[in-house]
């Protein structure tokens, strides 16, 4: 008898998925630096080195404030070029693995490469976690995380220093997780919990919360108006009221508001270290994260090149986004590695098109005929809360198609289960 014999089967089949998993991502750091440290494409190189400066420069001796760079004017006064525009997290999770190689960029850059694959893996592991928990079936759920996670994207920017990368995408699945287990358990604290954690980290969990809260106070509001419509006294004015009223008694409405507010309290910290940054003469309009928040959302974009406004143009920048959608489905070897660019060569652009539009029908729809359907259309569709309110960053920004996680994840759990029929 072996040791894995004494082992009692349903133990063995909880523990067996997850340790399977656990293999195939070791394998992430184990191949993972094969070429180098800076070996992929420039806006990988660009944003790690950018974003490693950040956090390299926090120290308490400036007030744990986050610059790219430090000059000294005409009259020779120091100044400070800030950067706050994402929560302090991902940067101190960044300053804490990169402590003890301080005098040593070459460590510094390993350390928090080796940050950026743990944060991967736990993003993977969540995402399992969350699956096993939906179709109570450990297998299904391991077979399409690996799917999932296998795509191009997400193994080309995988190890990409970021606050925008892994430390953002890690609170994204945390807080997902943390939905499932309030949808199937009613656990809220947990859920607030873990939505400040990830506020922490990153700003793309807000599509992700709207999303959910979005059909969480749609569907209270449906089931209270069909309570009223099928009980009895008291009068149908009186029962009305209460169907009206029940979305702001929703707690889904009480985790928007939650959200809400620890995310305007750390982008009140973000503004407040920058005028300290600035000396206090900048008025706050004028501030380069207010600025940026601007930008980015197409308020006041400086970008007005015919080149950029063609490209930010709805027709071209929804067939980028589906073209995207693509290769996140598709595993990273079929594109041939980094050496083959971003594009899978063996289709046609409009072919890409055609069924990054198919594969996001297909996601939609099975998300709908599923239960609880509340997390798998929320998990299918919060990358579209994302992508189309901000075009003017995702048009340019390949990796935030990461974000888009949720369309693999659901279209292959969605197969695996019909095909165990």
């Amino acid at each position: 008898m072996t040791p894995l014999d004494r082992i009692t089967p349903p133990l063995r089949s909880a523990w067996l998925p997850l340790v399977l998993l656990l293999l195939a991502l070791s394998t992430v750091f184990i191949f993972g630096g094969d070429r180098g440290y800076f070996y992929r494409s420039q806006q990988h190189n660009g944003m790690s080195s950018y974003h490693l400066t950040i956090a390299a420069n926090i120290s308490p001796e400036h007030g744990f404030q986050r610059f790219t760079r430090r000059f000294i004017d005409d009259d020779g006064v120091t100044r400070y070029q800030p950067y706050n525009r994402f929560p302090i997290g991902g940067y101190l999770l960044m300053k804490l693995a990169t402590l003890s190689a301080s005098n040593n960029p070459s460590a510094q850059i390993t350390s928090a490469r080796i940050l950026m694959l743990l944060l991967f893996a736990g993003a993977a592991v969540l995402a399992y976690l969350s699956l096993g928990r939906l179709t109570s079936n450990r297998w299904v759920a391991l077979t399409a995380t690996l799917l999932a996670f296998s795509s191009y994207y997400l193994l080309h920017f995988k190890d990409m220093t970021s606050a925008e990368g892994m430390p953002d995408f890690f609170g994204v699945m945390l807080t997902f997780h943390g939905m499932v287990v309030f949808v199937q358990e009613g656990r809220f604290r947990q859920l607030l919990v873990k939505t400040c954690v990830a506020l922490l980290l990153g700003w793309h969990v807000l599509a992700l919360l709207l999303a959910f809260v979005i059909f969480g106070l749609a569907r209270d509001l449906l089931r209270a108006r069909s309570a009223a419509a099928t009980s009895t006294p008291p009068p149908y004015y009186v029962k009305l009221k209460r169907a009206a009223s029940a979305p702001f008694r929703s707690r889904y409405l009480l985790l928007g508001a939650v959200a809400l507010g620890f995310g305007l309290s750390v982008l009140a910290f973000n503004f407040t270290m920058e005028y300290a940054a600035l000396d206090g003469e900048t008025p706050l309009t004028e501030l380069p994260s207010f600025q940026s928040m601007l930008k980015h959302t197409g308020v006041n974009s400086v970008e007005n090149n015919v080149r950029v406004v063609a490209a930010r143009a709805w027709h071209p920048f929804l067939e980028g986004q589906f073209r995207n959608i693509l290769r996140m489905f598709i595993p990273y070897a079929l594109l041939g590695g980094d050496d083959a660019g971003e594009s899978p060569t063996w289709l046609s652009k409009r072919a890409q098109v055609v069924l990054g539009v198919a594969l996001s029908v297909a996601g939609l729809i099975g998300s709908i005929f599923v239960r609880p359907r509340i997390l798998f259309v929320t998990l299918v569709s919060f990358g579209f809360f994302w992508a189309l309110p901000m075009r003017n960053t995702t048009y340019r920004h390949d990796f935030e198609s990461i974000y888009y996680i949720g369309l693999p994840l659901v279209f292959f759990t969605l197969v695996l289960l019909l095909a165990r029929r």
